[in-house]
């Protein structure tokens, strides 16, 4: 640690005092996280901070290192609070500080015998100013520290914790996704706790959602935007790193030793008001959500499927039972609809229809067209699911039950892809259905790579032979083709892109339409793998292609073989025309959103960044192509300008 020099302190001692003034501070920890600390984790620094309570004025002096800091760095900064004309420029009164220990070093090192010491916990003086401060640096109001609601105790405070941390572990997000309405219907909760659902499947967002009823969560379902959100005040759990919690939080976690489950697994319980206001647990909530979590955590996949269950549990007020229910999967599974489902439809449920349509037509005689036309708009006129199922055979049952899978929510969809496995193994879309589910990577492959078998079982060899070039005009292939390029997929994402652009390459051969969208996934790899002859063959097998994805694709394979030549800067420039939005993600001149983009239209920024997440990395791995492209790219704005 430092050493303060005598000169500085005699030069402090000459000047005058104020005696009406009194300094609050000492060694604080700053309310504010540096990203990069000791061990790449990040930290909080510790500063010398005075705040004069007479002027408002404030001296902050940091620690020269992580963890370089003693009692001498507040005498430092007091001393330079003092001396700087800009600041004080006098002595103190008095000095407030949080602790006797210290106050008693600061007096020994000033050598001030007529210096006043005041004891005040906690600096709320200092507390107040670096709170302020950081709200006009983060440009929104502090959340609330927790232990600041009513009630609320450490050691409250830590069976929440360990509640928390105990459900983090349990990982029940890998059987529950946020399209599951849970009912909490014992014990009594406040409104707003009374239906809550599980985040975490989409692997991003870890916690509870909770909502005020069944209608306002099918609304937010519905509307899928953030938005809807926060529209009216809501609890929310959420799990994050230690940087993402209120600050006193992050104090009480660290300076008490409270259970957590991993670096990214610190909760906060917050409540949102559309009015900005944030409002955090009392005793009485805190202790309901501690329970709540143990329940869920001691949750089973079985237990689930039935649809409701019981949970008794200790917390940190006694024992309690949870009565939880999933209404949703109480229901039989031929009952019919009663709503549509909320959110966006999935378009594979449509292939049903096509596929009875083509039952239909192979088991029927029409003596002509018009004949067979004004049977089919009998059957199939009014709602999709109220159409009659023709299915006989065990596989055409397990692919009606997947279809229906489909059209499904949450988990009821698994329920009906497994039932489907039930009546016939060959069912490829019901390996889909739960590869799309599961979180774990390998698994995911593993069922796909099922319903790859499967589907070849179903379909038989002479399929393949026979319709080669037009599989996806076929129905009864396409469960085929999704559980192949899943299976691909998968492989790429687990480093296994050689196999992954085999399976790639061979789903083309049986669709060169690519109605799936293969070729977007295929170019990046190609260039990935430096196979740039067979991107440069792929290109021109789809040379009319005016996504920005391809002329994007193109303008940097076009670099890569002649540099910045003539037909490269031409590419770009087609490029650009598709969509002027993709450079400063390409250049890393803005940082991509971590939103996924559901829908786009050519030209968007939506298009953009799902151009930019498939090829930012193939431009920044190729020598001088971002240098390119920031040279290039301005200048035809510019031009653009001129022309104005």
């Amino acid at each position: 640690m430092s050493q303060v020099s005598s000169l500085i302190v005699e030069r402090f001692k000459r000047l005058p005092r104020l005696s009406d003034d009194r300094w609050q501070g000492g060694l604080v920890r700053l309310p504010s996280w540096i990203d990069h600390g000791p061990e790449g984790k990040p930290y909080r620094p510790w500063a010398g901070v005075w705040v004069s309570l007479k002027t408002g004025l404030i001296n902050l002096k940091l620690e020269p290192e992580p963890g370089a800091h003693d009692w001498t760095l507040a005498l430092e900064a007091l001393l330079e609070f003092g001396l700087k004309r800009s600041l004080a420029g006098c002595r103190p009164g008095g000095l407030e500080v949080a602790d006797e220990g210290l106050g008693s070093r600061l007096l020994d090192g000033l050598g001030d015998g007529e210096l006043a010491l005041t004891v005040s916990p906690g600096l709320p003086a200092v507390r107040q100013v670096l709170a302020a401060m950081s709200e006009q640096m983060a440009g929104v109001p502090l959340p609330p520290d927790g232990l600041g609601a009513p009630g609320v105790t450490v050691d409250r405070m830590r069976a929440f914790a360990e509640a928390a941390k105990r459900f983090y572990e349990a990982a029940p997000w890998r059987y529950l996704s946020d399209e599951d309405l849970i009912h909490v219907e014992a014990p009594a909760a406040q409104r707003g706790l009374r239906h809550v659902t599980v985040l975490g499947a989409a692997r991003r967002t870890f916690g509870l959602g909770f909502f005020e009823s069944e209608a306002d969560h099918n609304e937010v379902q519905e509307r899928l935007e953030p938005e809807a959100l926060m529209e009216r005040a809501r609890w929310s759990l959420f799990f994050g790193p230690i940087s993402e919690m209120p600050f006193g939080d992050a104090d009480l976690w660290e300076e008490h030793g409270l259970p957590v489950a991993g670096d990214d697994a610190y909760p906060v319980a917050i409540r949102f008001s559309p009015d900005g206001k944030l409002r955090r647990p009392d005793a009485a909530v805190l202790s309901y959500l501690e329970g709540l979590l143990r329940a869920l955590a001691e949750t089973t996949e079985d237990e689930i499927d039935q649809g409701r269950w019981a949970r008794g549990i200790e917390t940190h007020d006694g024992p309690a039972t949870f009565q939880l229910a999933i209404p949703s999967l109480l229901e039989p599974f031929d009952a019919p609809r009663a709503t549509p489902p909320a959110g966006l439809p999935d378009r594979r449920a449509m292939e049903r229809v096509m596929l009875e349509m083509e039952r239909v037509m192979a088991r029927s005689e029409f003596k002509n067209i018009k004949q067979a036309n004004r049977a089919l708009r009998r059957r199939f006129s009014g709602p999709m699911d109220a159409i009659p199922s023709t299915a006989s055979t065990p596989h055409e049952k397990a692919q009606e039950l997947a279809y229906r899978a489909f059209e499904a929510r949450g988990r009821r969809r698994v329920q009906l892809a497994r039932k489907a496995l039930d009546l016939s193994a060959d069912c490829a879309d019901s390996y889909v259905i739960l590869a799309e589910r599961t979180g774990d990577l390998e698994q995911a492959r593993d069922l796909y790579a099922q319903g790859v078998a499967a589907g070849e079982r179903a379909l038989g060899p002479q399929i393949f032979a026979e319709e080669a070039g037009h599989f996806w005009g076929l129905i009864t292939t396409r469960p085929y083709m999704r559980a192949r390029f899943g299976l691909a997929q998968c492989l790429e994402a687990l480093g296994q892109a050689d196999e992954a652009i085999g399976h790639y390459r061979d789903l083309l051969r049986l669709n060169p339409n690519d109605n799936q969208g293969v070729r977007y996934i295929l170019l990046p790899a190609l260039l990935a793998r430096g196979r740039d002859d067979q991107a440069g063959a792929l290109l021109r097998e789809f040379e009319d292609d005016a996504m920005a994805l391809w002329q994007y694709g193109r303008a940097l394979w076009t670099f890569r073989r002649e540099d910045d030549s003539r037909a490269a800067r031409e590419s770009l420039r087609q490029a650009l025309r598709a969509n002027r939005r993709v450079p400063k993600y390409l250049t890393g001149e803005e940082e991509l959103p971590d939103d996924d983009q559901f829908s786009y239209a050519l030209g968007s920024e939506e298009e953009a960044v799902i151009c930019a997440r498939a090829l930012a990395g193939v431009w920044q791995a190729t020598p001088g192509a971002g240098e390119w492209l920031r040279t290039q790219a301005p200048a035809r704005k510019s031009k653009k300008r001129r022309r104005r």
